[in-house]
């Protein structure tokens, strides 16, 4: 009777799926394109997106100061740049995660022209992880010089990461930290 009584049998209401990460599949204006890029570090399920938002001879450059103070790179391609998302996602837990928030920098107008476009942002990356003596805030500006490609669809093509104090850890020196 008490097994009866709990309805232990009866089949449940179905939850809600889950709604699925944003994503631009066809990034045919440089705004969509820009968007990928923030929708690649906001969901995870976007990672084997992140490619895709790169022209073949893309380039990223470091802060030239980062360079100078930390023995960064001066800058690293596609390859490079795909893969240390990949290791940033490997190295914090499926539960944590991270933010990114861009702003238009009001000093800097962008430039979007018929096949090429120049994006000025500052940012912010928040990201939840337990590497030691790494902060979880990362912030700084950036210029993103994009391209429309013969398929149509706009490329990233160069990325230009700048810090703004000193004491600040760029965007640029986490995805170093994280590619180790």
């Amino acid at each position: 009777f008490v097994i009866a009584g709990c309805n232990v049998f009866t089949p449940r209401d179905s939850e809600k799926p889950s709604k699925p990460a944003e994503w631009n599949t066809f990034p045919i204006t440089a705004q969509q394109s820009l968007e990928n890029l923030v929708f690649a570090y906001n969901y995870r399920e976007n990672v084997y997106n992140y490619a895709s938002l790169f022209s073949d001879d893309f380039l990223f450059y470091f802060d030239n100061q980062d360079v100078l103070d930390f023995s960064l790179p001066t800058y690293w391609n596609k390859n490079t740049e795909t893969e240390t998302l990949m290791n940033v996602y490997q190295r914090i837990n499926d539960s944590s995660t991270m933010y990114l928030k861009l702003q238009k920098i009001q000093s800097q107008n962008d430039n979007v022209q018929a096949d090429r476009a120049w994006f000025y942002r500052s940012y912010e990356l928040t990201m939840s992880h337990s590497i030691d003596n790494t902060p979880t805030l990362f912030v700084g500006q950036f210029r993103i010089f994009m391209e429309k490609e013969n398929s149509g669809f706009w490329k990233i093509k160069e990325w230009n990461d700048y810090r703004l104090q000193a004491d600040n850890w760029t965007w640029g020196r986490a995805k170093n930290e994280f590619s180790l």
